[in-house]
């Protein structure tokens, strides 16, 4: 069972801007709606949603995360490969492959970099990261195993 947004909804439209999927729509001032079939319970709409109006594939409210403390995506550039994977997967466009400035990763020609003012804590990056160089540190958001056909990359 997919997320839910409930009658609490205030229509802010937060949560459909902060979808990594687009899956979800409403008007302003109404009740926003997910996609039953495209929701990938990641519980990101849930901690951007300033009324707590959005429960989980449990039935239990996600609880809002103030954006200052939200976390976001880290990269442990001895690990990256520079592999592209994080910055193809990433809807928000928040990952760049950029010259490494730490001696320690000077054999590396390039790794990830996130732009944290765009990330939104969605884990997709992490979950296609094979070597585990990139994660968000004390997530608030879940993690799928697996990721939906639908949820592709850009293939740059």
């Amino acid at each position: 069972m997919p997320h839910f947004i409930t009658d609490k909804c205030i229509g802010c439209g937060v949560c459909e801007i902060k979808c990594p999927t687009n899956t979800i729509w409403g008007a302003q001032k109404a009740q926003f709606y997910i996609h039953p079939e495209r929701c990938i319970d990641c519980s990101v709409c849930g901690i951007y949603c300033p009324v707590d109006a959005i429960q989980n594939q449990h039935g239990d409210y996600i609880p809002r995360v103030k954006p200052k403390d939200i976390p976001k995506a880290e990269v442990i550039k001895e690990l990256c490969t520079g592999c592209e994977f994080c910055v193809d997967i990433c809807p928000f466009e928040c990952i760049a492959m950029v010259e490494p400035n730490d001696e320690t990763v000077a054999n590396h020609y390039k790794v990830a970099f996130v732009d944290k003012n765009k990330c939104v804590a969605c884990r997709l990056c992490e979950s296609v990261c094979d070597k585990d160089a990139i994660v968000v540190p004390n997530a608030p958001t879940q993690l799928k195993a697996y990721l939906p056909d639908f949820v592709v990359m850009t293939g740059r």
